[in-house]
């Protein structure tokens, strides 16, 4: 395939030299047969002048016999007829009215007019004693030579094959560029302004541009998803080496069963919460906005979580109400609730969440008196699988996730005292 350009392009190129080569033809047909039937007719004799020099020659006395065919003639001394044969002026003729006329004209051999209707040409012969001869013929309607006319004829043809050939060309040549500009006018949307051959540029480099980004996109998310596999394999490794260890201990202690098997019960939850979190962060959000009571959820989610974390306490101060889709934005809420509680799961442990209202947006923060988070994690925090908590590392990634898709974010609070992480959802919709 790379040599079919080079193979069309010497082909057009060998074609339009064709119609070159019969163009120029055409053109130098005429030309050569004008010429050629110039030089025949300078070959040949001129009857009229061979008959005025005979007539002259009698005239004069000469002894020279005038050309039977000459029956027109007149002998003028000066303004004066002398002698006439035939239907001739009776004086000089047209456009010479004098011979003292003819004579300022340079004395012309020949001449052309009409007279009485009839066009005639007219040779004067200079005689003895100052008179001038004048002979008349019917002037034949002019002729073409058969070689002009052949010539005239081919060269047309030729032009016009060679005009018919480029046409053709030119329709073949253009016929793949049209294609690939009907093409280019799709992948644009619109026809384009600017000439065709800066549109088809312009538009394959967008087209170029265009597949770079979605190379790019694919390479990003190809390696998200490595990252993904790689998280998740790690997560059900460690759930199944707790699970396969206490198996392990409840055979070699049939007495402690049912504790252990309450233990393994704890970690299939565990590890179905963990696939359901997995799955709500991989999931394509397909999202619905509505007006959401965020005081109301958050009493809800914090009434819920006192059941699993009997030990930390969490108060919800402040109402607001965000206009975000209800589902994605109580995953958020309970995903930040829950790192919170798990942050805080010790005696006297606490968990503090303010809802302000402002102008454009609602501010929710939660606040808990945990550990705190370590400076090497600070920079991955929202990034899966990265966490020192149970849970996988998964529900600060989701929380930043669905917020963003809600037009919202997540983030961690700078400063000392307890850890404080912000959530900012809107107030009106998005347009």
């Amino acid at each position: 395939m790379s040599n079919l350009p080079v193979r069309r392009f010497a082909e057009v190129r060998w074609l339009f030299g064709v119609v070159i080569l019969l163009l120029i033809l055409g053109t130098l047909l005429p030309l050569l047969g004008l010429v050629f039937a110039l030089g025949v007719g300078r070959e040949e004799p001129d009857p009229l002048l061979a008959s005025a020099a005979a007539v002259a020659a009698a005239l004069q006395g000469e002894g020279a016999v005038a050309q039977p065919g000459v029956v027109r003639l007149a002998v003028y001394a000066g303004d004066t007829p002398q002698l006439r044969v035939g239907s001739v002026p009776s004086e000089p003729y047209w456009p010479f009215p004098s011979q003292k006329a003819w004579e300022a004209a340079g004395r012309p051999a020949a001449a052309f007019g009409v007279w009485n209707g009839e066009r005639l040409r007219v040779v004067f012969w200079p005689l003895r004693d100052g008179k001038l001869l004048q002979l008349f013929a019917p002037q034949p309607p002019p002729t073409t030579s058969p070689w002009l006319e052949v010539t005239v004829g081919l060269s047309l043809l030729l032009s016009l094959s060679g005009g018919a050939l480029a046409w053709y060309l030119v329709g073949q040549v253009l016929a793949p560029y049209g294609e690939l500009l009907e093409e280019a006018r799709s992948f644009a949307g619109k026809a384009g302004e600017a000439p065709e051959d800066r549109f088809l540029v312009s538009t394959f480099r967008q087209a170029v541009q265009r597949v770079e980004q979605q190379e790019r996109e694919l390479s990003s998310r190809a390696q998200e998803l490595a990252e993904l596999s790689a998280g998740l394999a790690h997560e059900l490794r460690n759930h199944l080496a707790v699970m396969d260890g206490y198996v392990r201990l409840a055979r070699e202690n049939p007495q402690e069963l049912s504790r252990y098997l309450e233990i393994l019960a704890g970690e299939l939850r565990s590890q179905r919460d963990f696939l359901e979190r997995f799955l709500a962060f991989v999931r394509p959000e397909n999202l619905s906005p509505a007006p959401v009571a965020l005081g109301k959820v958050l009493r809800e989610l914090a009434a819920r979580l006192a059941a699993q974390y009997p030990e930390v306490a969490v108060e919800v101060e402040g109402e607001g109400v965000a206009w975000a889709d209800p589902t994605a934005v109580r995953v958020v809420l309970e995903n930040l609730l829950r790192n919170a509680c798990e942050a805080a799961r010790k005696p006297g442990g606490w968990v503090k969440v303010t809802v302000e209202q402002q102008a454009r947006q609602v501010l929710v923060q939660v606040a808990d008196n945990g550990p705190g988070v370590s400076p090497e994690l600070v920079g991955q925090l929202f990034q899966p699988f990265v966490s020192a908590k149970p849970g996988g590392g998964i529900g600060l990634a989701l929380a930043r996730r669905l917020a963003r898709a809600c037009g919202g974010e997540v983030e961690l609070a700078a400063g000392a005292g307890p850890t404080v992480f912000v959530c900012r959802l809107p107030r009106e919709r998005q347009a």
